[in-house]
């Protein structure tokens, strides 16, 4: 017994110095591996903090040129009358004949006759007024004979006095001859009023046109009041349009105006413009003259009334001035530029602006080019990179 227990406490004594060795050894490989470990982070290269490299836009450009061009303002309108009329009699009476070609649709000439009014009234009464002015020269000539009877009788009597009387007006007839002569005027005046009446019993188309509408036929008990026809001129056809007020004072009058429906086009030619402005839009009006609108009567470009046709109104020149696409004018009327490879705005001063170009005349600075890529919101000074277009045309 005494035996195993001095055995046991031998063998524990080993155990615990093989524990110690490993402990030992465990700690030395641990500080050994910490050491090396520490000396390669220690010795390991340092990787170097790169700069992020700051990335400059591409953006086009265009180059700013000054040059001559006319600004343009296209409009349209209806086409209406330059000349309408309701015919209507000046005498009264019943029609007693109207003319073949006096059917809506018809062209008619200047002066040609239309319809004509009973006429057997006024030949007879013509005629009695003929007769006065017979009987008023008559009495004139009468009155005129008796007036040199009686100066040859006042002057015989004169050559018997020993003085001559201080008014010889009544002794003359002069009165006499005087209402003798205002009679015969006025007779003739009311023959001039009869032959008158006469010549207006024939209805006659006043210019060049067409008729479009008759509200008369045979038998027709017509007086002042009366419609006979509804006449339009056919020689010239007005265009009325709206134009800005801005472009108003810049419009060449003497300039022909293009007017077209598709692809035809003709010229026409400017009247003058409007003294009020429309009241849905205030824009001013213009008022355009169609010379012989219908060309020819087959013709498919012959111009109706109440049709819609567009226009090409002309501006004088804007001479030496900057000439863009509205597209690149800022609504506070500025313009992006490109200056020694940076981006600036510029205030530039505005001659006229339409749909499409707009015209400056000054506002940009030597070295500009117009900046035509959309960057969206930038700074002024703001770095790019060039790439250029064409020029303005």
């Amino acid at each position: 017994m005494v035996a195993l227990m001095h055995r046991t406490g031998r063998f524990q004594k080993l155990s615990n110095s093989h524990k110690l060795r490993h402990f030992l050894l465990s700690l030395g490989i641990l500080i050994v591996a910490t050491a090396v470990a520490a000396i390669i982070i220690k010795t390991a290269p340092k990787p170097e903090r790169n700069q992020a490299e700051k990335k400059v836009r591409l953006v086009e450009i265009m180059p700013l040129e000054r040059m001559s061009i006319r600004p343009t303002w296209q409009a349209g309108g209806e086409v209406s009358a330059a000349q309408r009329v309701n015919l209507a009699p000046q005498i009264a009476g019943r029609i007693s004949a109207i003319s073949e070609n006096a059917i809506p649709g018809a062209e008619v000439s200047a002066g040609q006759v239309l319809a004509q009014i009973e006429k057997q009234d006024y030949q007879l009464h013509l005629q009695q007024k003929q007769a006065a002015v017979i009987q008023a020269q008559a009495e004139v000539d009468l009155e005129i004979g008796q007036g040199l009877l009686a100066k040859e009788e006042y002057e015989l009597a004169l050559s018997q006095l020993a003085h001559s009387l201080a008014d010889d007006t009544l002794v003359l007839r002069k009165p006499q001859i005087a209402a003798a002569k205002a009679g015969l005027k006025n007779a003739q005046a009311n023959l001039a009023l009869a032959q008158l009446n006469l010549d207006r019993s024939d209805i006659r188309m006043p210019f060049n046109g067409q008729i479009i509408s008759r509200s008369i036929d045979l038998g027709s008990q017509v007086n002042a009041n009366s419609l006979l026809f509804d006449v339009v001129g056919t020689d010239e056809f007005w265009l009325q349009v709206k134009v800005p007020q801005q472009f108003l004072h810049l419009l060449d009058k003497k300039k022909s105006v293009i007017i077209k429906r598709g692809e035809w086009q003709r010229q026409a030619e400017i009247i003058h413009g409007l003294l009020e402005v429309d009241a849905s839009d205030r824009q001013a009006k213009v008022l355009i003259s169609i010379k012989h609108p219908l060309l020819n009567a087959s013709d498919a470009s012959n111009l109706l009334l109440g049709s819609y046709i567009e226009c090409i109104l002309f501006a004088k020149p804007l001479t030496d001035h900057y000439v863009l696409s509205s597209q690149y004018l800022k609504d506070d009327g500025t313009v992006w530029v490109v200056n020694n490879n940076k981006l600036y705005k510029r205030k530039v001063d505005i001659a006229y602006q339409g749909r499409e170009k707009v015209w400056l005349s000054a506002g940009f600075q030597q070295g500009d080019a117009l900046l035509t890529s959309n960057v969206g919101v930038v700074t002024q000074g703001t770095a790019v990179r060039l790439r250029h277009l064409g020029k303005v045309k």
